[in-house]
């Protein structure tokens, strides 16, 4: 099988953080947080943001690497192995 593009991870990061941006236009946290639909929704696509960022080529991270690619990467670990335990202010005020 043959290695997916880096334009197409680039591609799904841009188009989740266009997803949360729409989701979360004009909430105050208070809303947000009792939101469960919008909390799963950005927590899924800052989920496929970071599997995304974790198959961008080490050449391309060299070449941009004022974009933080292990941050996001490791939000995706924190938000997938301590689901039960996420911090909602720290994902809204992100």
């Amino acid at each position: 099988m043959l290695p997916k593009d880096p334009k197409a991870f680039i591609y799904h990061i841009l188009e989740s953080i266009e997803k949360i941006e729409n989701y979360t236009k004009g909430l105050t946290y208070e809303r947000f947080e009792k939101n469960s639909m919008v909390k799963d929704a950005v927590l899924r696509n800052l989920e496929i943001i970071g599997e995304a960022s974790k198959n961008i080529p080490e050449e391309i991270r060299y070449r941009y690497s004022d974009i933080p690619w292990s941050e996001m990467a490791r939000l995706r670990d924190r938000i997938i192995h301590k689901y039960f335990s996420v911090d909602y202010e720290i994902i809204y005020a992100g």
